[in-house]
């Protein structure tokens, strides 16, 4: 909730210290533009669990679970055409001993074993995991929407125009 000029000199002296310590830095945010610009790895949680981590390039260039899928379609976006923003449907839920997964009930891509067991983290590579059954050998093949889709490769065209 700060200023963006004070939140960049507080991100710019945390990232100062963190090399002059030479020490790694843990980060809790909800700001995926923050993660963005000053991580490395990202844990992505929902309702208290880790449902999908990786490298910074994994979670914004390859996101598997359909959580992140929904906050990364969240994200402002100049070149949205709709002006109304992305939200993911339904509430959180009651933590109170949830069966299945947590996220299956706001989950439009949810099969029916994500009501009655947990996912386990599927290795997607060396530096990727993600707990969703959408990636299990037998799940129908689902892929993230194309809005989403079109989104990344726009990321994608950016970031290769600032490193030319």
């Amino acid at each position: 909730a700060l200023d963006v000029t004070i939140q960049a000199q507080v991100l710019e002296l945390m990232a100062n210290l963190k090399q002059q310590l030479n020490t790694s830095m843990i980060l809790i945010t909800h700001d995926l533009g923050v993660v963005a610009k000053v991580a490395d790895y990202v844990n992505v949680m929902y309702a208290g669990k880790i449902v999908e981590k990786g490298s910074i390039d994994d979670i914004f260039y390859d996101p598997r679970h359909p959580y992140t899928w929904g906050l990364l379609s969240a994200m402002p976006d100049l070149d949205t055409k709709d002006d109304r923003l992305y939200a993911i449907p339904g509430s959180p839920p009651n933590l109170h001993k949830v069966p299945g997964d947590a996220f299956a009930p706001r989950n439009i891509f949810a099969l029916n074993i994500d009501y009655r067991k947990e996912p386990p983290m599927f290795q997607i590579s060396n530096t990727h995991w993600a707990a969703t059954w959408l990636l299990d050998e037998r799940a129908p093949k689902v892929d993230m929407p194309p809005e989403l889709r079109a989104r990344i490769e726009r990321m994608k065209q950016e970031g290769e125009k600032r490193n030319v």
